[in-house]
C-alpha cells in the first residue's frame, strides 16, 4: 500500500497526540505540580547541548547510511547522504514504517538506487543499531542488578543471526529455495539483489564500523539523557550507566513495535530511573524532555530536510513513493 498524504498526515497526529497522553499520565502519576516544578527548574542550556548531541548523531548516521550505499555501489555526496537519512526520520512516528519506505524511495530519486536493494540496506542499518544499543544496554543491566545474562545472549543470538545472514551459505541456500519453486521464480532477480546487498552490508569488515557508528549516535544521545538527568539533581548513575539506561529503554520500546516506542519507552525510561532512587516527578519530567530531544527533534528536522527540496517532499506527499521490486 502506497502511503497517501492524509495517511501520513494522520499518522504524525495520531502518534503526536499519543505521545501528549503518555506525557500527561507521566504528569498525572507523579503529582502534576511536582513534574511542573521540576521542569521549571530544568536549565534550558542542557536542552541546547541535548539537541546539539542528537544532531551530531544523526550526522554520524548520515555518514554511515553515504558509506553504506558506497558499499553497495551507489556513490552519494556527503548533503545526498545527509538528506536522504535526516528525511527518513521524519516519519518515524508514522504508522506502518512509511519512514522506512520513504529513505529508499528517496535514495532511488537521487541516485538511482533500486528499492530493492535500499530496502535491504535499511536493515542492515538495524542490525547494526540493534547490536549497538544491545551493547550500550549491558552497563546499565549490570549496575541496576537487572538480567544482564539474558542481555548477552540476546547479542549472542543477534550476532550469530547477523554472520548467518551475511553468509554466502545462507544466501546460496536461499537462492535454491526460491529457484526450486515455480511460484517464487519470478521473484528471483529480486532475491538476488537481496542477497549481494545483505553479504556487502552485514560483512564482518562493514559491520566493523557501522556498529561503531550506530554506537557513537546512540551513545551521544544518552549522554545527553545523562546530562538531563544530572539537570534533575539525579547524579547517582553518572554518564555510563546512564547511557545504558537510556539504551535498556530504547530496546524496550523498539520491541514495543509501536511508532517511536510511544508509551513503552516512556514507560521503562520513567520506571528504571524510579526504580534507582529518583524521585518520581523528576523521573517524568526527564523522560518528557529526553523523548522532546530525541524522538521529536528528529522528527521535526526531518520535515525541514524534506522541505528543502520541495519538489521530492511534493512528491512524496502526492503518493508517488511506491515500492519498486526490480533489483
Amino acid at each position: 500500500m502506497q502511503p497517501t498524504p492524509r495517511y501520513i498526515l494522520r499518522g504524525l497526529v495520531i502518534a503526536a497526540i499519543g505521545s501528549a497522553v503518555v506525557s500527561a499520565v507521566l504528569v498525572v502519576v507523579s503529582d502534576g505540580s511536582e513534574v511542573v516544578r521540576a521542569l521549571g527548574d530544568f536549565d534550558p542550556l542542557v536542552l541546547v547541548w541535548m539537541l546539539l548531541m542528537g544532531a551530531v548523531g544523526f550526522f554520524v548516521r548520515s555518514m554511515r547510511w553515504g558509506a553504506l550505499m558506497r558499499v553497495a555501489g551507489h556513490r552519494v555526496p556527503l548533503r545526498d547522504a545527509l538528506y536522504l537519512q535526516i528525511s527518513g526520520q521524519a516519519m518515524t512516528v508514522t504508522p506502518g514504517r512509511v519512514g522506512e519506505v520513504v529513505k529508499p524511495w528517496l535514495a532511488r530519486e537521487i541516485a538511482g538506487m533500486r528499492m530493492t536493494r535500499s530496502v535491504t540496506l535499511v536493515f542492515a542499518e538495524r542490525v547494526a543499531d540493534l547490536i549497538a544499543v544491545c551493547l550500550l544496554a549491558l552497563g546499565g543491566l549490570w549496575a541496576l542488578g537487572g538480567a544482564t545474562w539474558t542481555l548477552v545472549l540476546g547479542i549472542v543470538v543477534v550476532g550469530g543471526g547477523t554472520a548467518l545472514a551475511g553468509s554466502s551459505w545462507f544466501h546460496g541456500l536461499a537462492l535454491r529455495i526460491v529457484r526450486s519453486r515455480e511460484k517464487a521464480r519470478k521473484h528471483e532477480a529480486s532475491a538476488e539483489a537481496i542477497a549481494d546487498t545483505l553479504r556487502c552490508a552485514l560483512h564482518w569488515r562493514v559491520l566493523a564500523w557501522s556498529v561503531p557508528a550506530s554506537v557513537v549516535a546512540w551513545g551521544l544521545e544518552g549522554v545527553g539523557f545523562a546530562l538531563c538527568l544530572d539537570a534533575f539533581g539525579f547524579d547517582v548513575l553518572g554518564a555510563l550507566v546512564g547511557v545504558s539506561v537510556y539504551a535498556v529503554a530504547t530496546i524496550a520500546g523498539a520491541f514495543s513495535f509501536l511508532p517511536g516506542g510511544i508509551g513503552l519507552t516512556e514507560a521503562s525510561m520513567a520506571g528504571i530511573l524510579v526504580a534507582a532512587g529518583m524521585p518520581a516527578a523528576a523521573a517524568s519530567g526527564a523522560t518528557i524532555v529526553t523523548r522532546v530531544a530525541t524522538l521529536w527533534w528528529g522528527v521535526a528536522l526531518g520535515w525541514i530536510a524534506l522541505a528543502s527540496r520541495p519538489r521530492l517532499l511534493g512528491r512524496v506527499l502526492g503518493s508517488d513513493a511506491g515500492v519498486d521490486e526490480a533489483p
